[in-house]
């Protein structure tokens, strides 16, 4: 063999040993990251995460769990996971809510105008089994969740002899949307609906008010957006970034139509900025009576090879059906699928906004 090409074999050699050794102290980074000590605390103190739930975190994992809430009829979950790119890429991720939210249950998803048009709800369509449901509803017996009023409604604007009740239905739903939004956008949580499908009377409010008692985490990263979810549209700190929407999609055995309320507060953290996430629940269809929705976007330490972040995402859900001995059966399956579900969400969020961010690099 000749000299040169003995040099030319050890040259390979040696830049791929190179290549090697870079790829493995890449992944020794990324199983070594640890979280940010105030996050860390936070995780542990506020939602109780276990050492070996941190360390899964710290290697790389996705972690979620329920967390004891003390209260028959609220669920809570937390998921975490580390994403390989800037807080800012999960952002531009997220307000794509539609994308965002993109899944086999999902039918629409879609953001209201500023200020909400009636055409905002074009994709809005009800079931057949749906205006069934409206048509049998008298106040504290009623397949939807809905006020008095709103069922009075429903029981007056629609002929429900008429071949074409379910378009009346859809209109006359669509509209019911439309003017709760705008009484909210005047009002805020005191125009929050009180639901009266059963028996007993049910305050949206409420269980906002209960969740944002025990959400002292967000209150720790963002006391700013606390103020915002209990004081808005005259919070004593505005958002710049908030937005309103709507989705339909399967939830169980029925669908689901919901409202929600989006505001996000950028905040300083101790490797960039973070971003802090709440969607308030404005109403839903079935089965929840309140819910609220936190997400803190924390930048790790290493912020050296295109940057990084913890995601945590904490759900709060007032639901119904959880009294008695088949409600324990039935929060049990609940807890069980739900949480299922946000462990795949969480993975595919993870999956995109990386893909995304390298993408663009």
């Amino acid at each position: 063999m000749s000299t040169n090409k003995r040099y030319r074999q050890r040259g390979v050699t040696a830049a791929m040993a190179k290549l090697l050794f870079g790829l493995l102290f890449l992944r020794g980074i990324c199983l070594a990251q640890q979280l940010p000590p105030t996050l860390r605390q936070a995780l542990a103190h506020h939602l109780k995460a276990s050492q070996r739930q941190l360390k899964s975190v710290e290697g790389g994992g996705i972690v979620t769990y329920v967390f004891d809430t003390n209260s028959r009829e609220d669920i809570t979950l937390v998921g975490i996971t580390r994403i390989w790119a800037p807080p800012s890429a999960f952002l531009a991720e997220y307000e794509d809510i539609a994308q965002f939210e993109a899944s086999s249950s999902v039918t629409a998803t879609v953001k209201f105008s500023r200020p909400p048009q009636l055409s905002d709800l074009d994709k809005l369509k009800l079931s057949r089994q749906d205006a069934e449901e409206l048509k049998l509803c008298k106040p504290g017996s009623c397949g939807f969740k809905l006020g008095d009023s709103d069922i009075q409604r429903f029981r007056s604007s629609v002929n429900w002899t008429a071949p074409d009740y379910l378009d009346q239905a859809t209109g006359s739903f669509r509209q019911f949307w439309l003017d709760y939004v705008n009484r909210y956008q005047e009002s805020g949580n005191a125009a929050l609906l009180v639901y009266h499908d059963t028996s007993q009377y049910s305050r949206i409010a409420d269980g906002l008010r209960d969740f944002l008692q025990t959400a002292s985490i967000l209150l720790q990263f963002s006391p700013d957006l606390v103020d915002w979810l209990r004081g808005y549209p005259h919070p004593a700190h505005p958002l710049p970034d908030e937005f309103l929407y709507w989705q339909s999609g399967t939830f169980g055995l029925k669908p689901v139509y919901r409202i929600a309320h989006v505001g996000v507060q950028r905040t300083a953290a101790g490797y960039g900025d973070a971003y802090v996430i709440a969607s308030k629940m404005l109403y839903a269809s079935h089965y929840f009576r309140s819910a609220l929705e936190i997400r803190l976007v924390i930048p790790g330490q290493d912020q050296k090879i295109g940057g990084m972040h913890y995601l945590v995402t904490v759900q709060m859900s007032r639901v119904d059906g959880m009294g008695g001995f088949r409600g324990r059966f039935f929060r049990a399956v609940a807890t069980q699928r739900a949480r299922r579900a946000l462990e795949t969400h969480l993975a595919e969020v993870k999956r995109r906004v990386e893909t995304g961010f390298n993408a663009k690099q």
